[in-house]
């Protein structure tokens, strides 16, 4: 199977969309910059120090949009994730796509010091899995991110994901 190279599809779908939206001054809002705290490069690990992956966030199109490279840890698989601020309705966006053809949009906008994003997935006929991903970060400079799915319209969530961000020298 030829692999595509994530990196310009994902650029090249930004700057359609970047051309087909109405734009203000590119990333020169404080909205802008509410999710600056994931910025960077870092390890993730699990509770117990386990690393799982690491990651990548850069800023991308003068600011205005968040590109984000995993890649677990063993398996070297990889996600992507496109971020962006929506001044029109004062919301983010993510777009991920994870390596086994996984989709999923979420949205979503700062919960305190939180920034929070939901969105749904139709795994099957008749089925609809909630997605709920909380970035927090953390007094050491580290950032916690949990990532749950409920099957029941919320009433209960399972952690499908849970890893804690820890920055590495640049």
């Amino acid at each position: 199977m030829k692999r595509i190279p994530l990196i310009p599809v994902v650029l090249t779908v930004a700057s359609i969309l970047s051309a087909t939206l109405p734009l203000t001054a590119s990333g020169s809002t404080a909205k802008h910059h509410r999710f600056d705290f994931l910025v960077g490069n870092w390890v993730v690990r699990d509770r117990s120090g386990r690393v799982l992956g690491t990651e990548s966030v850069s800023k991308e199109q003068d600011g205005c949009s968040l590109i984000e490279l995993w890649r677990e840890a063993g398996s070297g698989k990889e996600g992507l994730g496109v971020i962006v601020y929506r001044p029109d309705n004062d919301t983010w966006h993510q777009d991920l796509m994870i390596h086994i053809g996984f989709v999923l949009s979420i949205d979503g906008g700062m919960d305190g010091p939180s920034m929070v994003m939901t969105g749904k997935e139709y795994p099957g006929p008749g089925v609809i899995r909630l997605h709920r991903l909380r970035w927090t970060p953390t007094s050491d400079g580290s950032v916690e991110q949990l990532w749950q799915t409920s099957i029941d319209e919320g009433r209960s969530w399972q952690v499908h994901f849970e890893g804690v961000f820890q920055r590495v020298s640049e």
